[in-house]
């Protein structure tokens, strides 16, 4: 999976399409109902692409601090993929839990996706709509995967400034949001 998962990665041309098919991708690998990809701003996550979520948990999670204690700021805080099997059980989960009963999810993932060189590029979640944990090999795939996207999105920035494309796309999102 994970050399097919890269194939389609390099076929994308644009950040935007690469954003799209590493959500759809690791979605996908997860068997996941719902999945987002959040992007730095300054130090702060915004969601720019999503599957399946509410516009009410787009609003609740619209900026991420590193201080939060749902999954996607645990992992910017410690840089590594966080795992919470059930967000109702977990004590640090309580102020996202009607978020995410509202939403329909129980279990989550997040990701942050790298560069070799450690440069953070994007934060990578999928949602369960049951308690769930990822397998190790599913995990395993995700984190190899993570590098190569991260240094695709990277190529594919061209000279713009990662925050300014944060900015554009979580716009984007936001618009079509209100729009439907």
């Amino acid at each position: 999976m994970l050399e097919q998962m890269r194939f389609r990665l390099r076929a994308k041309k644009t950040f935007e399409s690469a954003v799209q098919g590493i959500l759809d991708d690791v979605i996908a690998l997860h068997g996941a109902e719902f999945g987002d990809v959040q992007l730095p701003i300054g130090d702060e996550l915004v969601i720019v692409a999503q599957r399946g979520l509410t516009t009410k948990f787009l609003k609740a999670f619209e900026r991420v601090r590193v201080v939060d204690g749902c999954a996607c700021g645990r992992a910017l805080r410690t840089g590594e993929p966080v795992v919470i099997m059930d967000v109702q059980e977990d004590l640090t989960y309580e102020p996202f839990r009607a978020d995410a009963m509202e939403a329909g999810y129980r279990g989550v993932q997040s990701t942050p996706f790298l560069t070799q060189g450690g440069i953070f590029m994007a934060m990578v979640s999928t949602l369960f709509a049951s308690p769930h944990v990822p397998t190790k090999i599913e995990m395993e795939t995700l984190k190899a995967y993570s590098y190569d996207a991260a240094a695709h999105l990277y190529s594919l920035l061209d000279g713009t400034k990662l925050a300014d494309k944060a900015d554009q796309m979580r716009q984007k999102l936001y618009a079509e949001r209100v729009m439907a």
